[in-house]
């Protein structure tokens, strides 16, 4: 029975590094249906960069949407919250896809548990610039004039970007990208029992400690050469980190 539920972001998929999509293949088609998983949740940068092009179409972009459906028609399920990689996902007017993409956080009862389900650069609140950035980029109108743009053009403005997101985040103090937890904790006592997280690509479990309940938070680990995660077993109510080779 098929009733686990999967959790993986940051897995980085492009042509750079080709035998990382043929491990996301087996993953998908393969590992996690041995594992009993019935629905994996993808939460964000799962593409290394994504935008609508015709150029990355055929470098990677199209493998990797088929191997999404080809999951889908082996009667399982996935649903995808975009990451800052990746969020060019859901201003694709073209793109159609038997699955929901997600542009925010998403909550969700699995089993008896209330999920906080995030890419997690929505958590570092305290992050102003990154926001702000963000709160401009994440717009209908120069997203069009982005996707407008010829396929040079996009390339060199994306590597513009994340060399300028690179060059900010070796100098950014650390407080800035963990998570605000007082926000966290509140949504604790307001009834979130767990929140997972990818983005920061350090695996870690943490203990949210309201001040009238408590919860869980986990961050999932970056993907290299291995496939890893995070599992739960809603019969069981038990989680387990995973890294297969």
């Amino acid at each position: 029975m098929n009733d686990r539920v999967a959790f993986a972001s940051d897995i980085h998929l492009d042509h750079v590094v080709p035998e990382r999509i043929a491990r996301f293949q087996r993953f998908l088609l393969q590992d996690l249906p041995a594992l009993g998983v019935g629905k994996v949740y993808l939460l964000g940068d799962v593409f290394n960069i994504w935008y609508k092009d015709p150029m990355l179409d055929e470098l990677y972009g199209n493998r990797i949407l088929e191997l999404f459906s080809r999951y889908l028609e082996m009667g399982y399920a996935l649903e995808y919250v975009v990451g800052n990689r990746d969020f060019a996902l859901c201003f694709d007017k073209t793109l159609q896809v038997p699955f929901p993409i997600h542009p925010n956080g998403i909550r969700r009862k699995i089993g008896h548990r209330d999920f906080f389900l995030c890419h997690g650069d929505n958590l570092c609140r305290k992050d102003y610039g990154y926001h702000i950035l963000h709160g401009v980029i994440r717009r209908d109108f120069p997203m069009a004039a982005f996707h407008g743009l010829g396929s040079d053009a996009k390339k060199k403005l994306v590597n513009l970007l994340v060399n300028l997101s690179h060059h900010v985040k070796e100098r950014k103090a650390r407080w800035k990208t963990e998570p605000h937890w007082p926000y966290l904790e509140r949504m604790v006592d307001a009834g979130l029992d767990v929140c997972v997280q990818g983005h920061k690509h350090e695996q870690t479990f943490r203990v949210l400690e309201g001040k009238r309940r408590t919860g869980r938070h986990f961050i999932l680990p970056r993907w290299q050469t291995r496939a890893s995660g995070l599992i739960y077993s809603p019969g069981e109510d038990r989680f387990s980190f995973f890294d297969l080779e």
